[in-house]
């Protein structure tokens, strides 16, 4: 359905005249992402309205697609397994964290274990994104910049005592690290079928 809706909407750009014909496979890969993710966030964004939970929900939002982003992780291989998952993902880090927040000594813990795992391993490839050393080199220094940005956030929220948001913090980060390591042995799975065709 996205592909689709891609497809028309990068024809439609073409024909007006604004990408040329030889930029259609680019256009129609952002494209499709683009709707992916909005409709994920949409989605997301409405479970954390019903759930009263806007403030985490932007927290978590941010930070996640950020680390995400650049340290890499388990990447599924249909829209619609990534799109259970990630709205599943989402929600349950937000209801566990209500229910079973972490002390604020355990938060940080997990965050700067968790942190420096994630920086170690970063980033993750996946069979369909292979990465060269340049690739690899910029998304660790960016891995860095994010890390540096959420220990601040999560200082400063330490500071003024929202623990809750410390504690979702390295929910974060520990999603974010399981989803490295599963994408490192999914990455080795199918790279090791690839090679017996």
């Amino acid at each position: 359905m996205m592909k689709q809706l891609s497809e028309k909407l990068t024809q439609f750009v073409i024909d007006s005249g604004a990408i040329s014909k030889e930029s259609y496979a680019v256009y129609q890969y952002g494209f499709q992402i683009g709707l992916e993710m909005l409709t994920c966030l949409a989605v997301c964004s409405g479970i954390a309205v019903y759930l009263h939970m806007i403030p985490e929900f932007i927290a978590l939002t941010v930070f996640f697609m950020l680390l995400r982003s650049f340290a890499g992780g388990v990447h599924l291989n249909s829209f619609w397994k990534c799109f259970i998952c990630s709205v599943m993902v989402q929600t349950s880090i937000l209801v566990l964290n209500d229910l079973f927040a972490f002390s604020l000594r355990n938060a940080w813990g997990i965050i700067i274990v968790s942190s420096v795992l994630i920086l170690w391993i970063s980033p993750v490839q996946n069979i369909n994104r292979e990465l060269d050393d340049d690739e690899k080199a910029y998304g660790k220094k960016m891995v860095v910049k994010i890390v540096i940005v959420l220990f601040a956030f999560a200082g400063g929220c330490s500071l003024i005592h929202i623990n809750g948001m410390v504690s979702l913090m390295a929910f974060t980060v520990l999603t974010v690290l399981v989803s490295q390591y599963v994408g490192i042995v999914k990455y080795k799975i199918e790279k090791n079928m690839r090679v017996r065709k």
